[in-house]
């Protein structure tokens, strides 16, 4: 197998804690109630699909797979 690079072979989900940057569709876009409940729901499925977290720079997170 070949190096890839740590290039993103996909984004997993979008979560954030505000209404007005939640647009749904795909990928998976949820809206949590507050920061505890985007950082739960950021491990949780990291966790489960094997993936990392991009934190960014609003608070928003995005699930990867590299």
């Amino acid at each position: 197998m070949g190096n890839n690079g740590g290039q993103i072979k996909g984004i997993l989900a979008f979560i954030t804690t505000d209404k007005n940057r939640y647009l749904g569709g795909d990928p998976l876009s949820l809206l949590a109630k507050d920061q505890a409940e985007l950082v739960d729901i950021s491990n949780s499925l990291a966790e489960v699909f094997l993936a990392d977290i991009l934190e960014l720079k609003n608070g928003d997170h995005i699930i990867i797979k590299k």
